[in-house]
């Protein structure tokens, strides 16, 4: 028999999902690294690469970098947070069902830890030709990225209805 109640408690979703969030101001607006060679240096934050993927005319690309390395993860965190904290503050929710289904869509496109990973590999690249040092914008991007693989985990579906037509659900439903 499988336990219904997460191993880190019933806060934990919103815990992580508040610590994300926090986590992601200081993301967005401190250096993510700095590189440099003789004297002149360059530092990138979190949207330097989307903007230079947008002027140089990859905009869809650009756009796809946007959403799922920041837009959306910081938009699931919040939805997470807003799906558990009226348990925990008496607060009512109307749709909890739209919130629930929305978070269910999100999850599959909010990946901050991909980026996290292309950070690193192009700091191993770039080592090697350039200074580069990580800023205190990367670690706290690490952080809420790890914030929020860990929502994710301890965030249960189960108690909210799903979005669908009942007949949907039975098509859906194994037998």
């Amino acid at each position: 028999m499988m336990a219904k109640e997460s191993r880190s408690g019933s806060a934990a979703p919103l815990v992580f999902s508040l610590t994300g969030l926090i986590l992601a101001v200081p993301a967005l607006l401190l250096p993510l690294i700095s590189a440099g060679k003789f004297g002149d240096e360059r530092v990138s934050l979190l949207f330097t690469g989307v903007a230079y993927l947008w002027e140089n005319g990859m905009r869809l690309l650009a756009c796809l970098v946007l959403l799922c390395g920041a837009v959306l993860p910081v938009a699931l965190l919040a939805t997470v947070a807003i799906l558990h904290a009226p348990d925990r503050i008496r607060w009512h929710i109307s749709n909890m069902r739209f919130l629930s289904h929305a978070a269910r869509i999100m999850e599959r496109w909010a990946f901050p830890e991909v980026q996290v990973l292309a950070v690193l590999v192009a700091l191993m690249k770039m080592g090697s030709v350039v200074d580069v040092s990580i800023g205190p914008g990367f670690w706290c991007y690490c952080g809420m990225a790890l914030s929020l693989v860990l929502a994710q985990r301890s965030f249960d579906y189960d108690p909210y209805i799903p979005l669908a037509s009942p007949s949907a659900a039975r098509i859906a439903a194994p037998t």
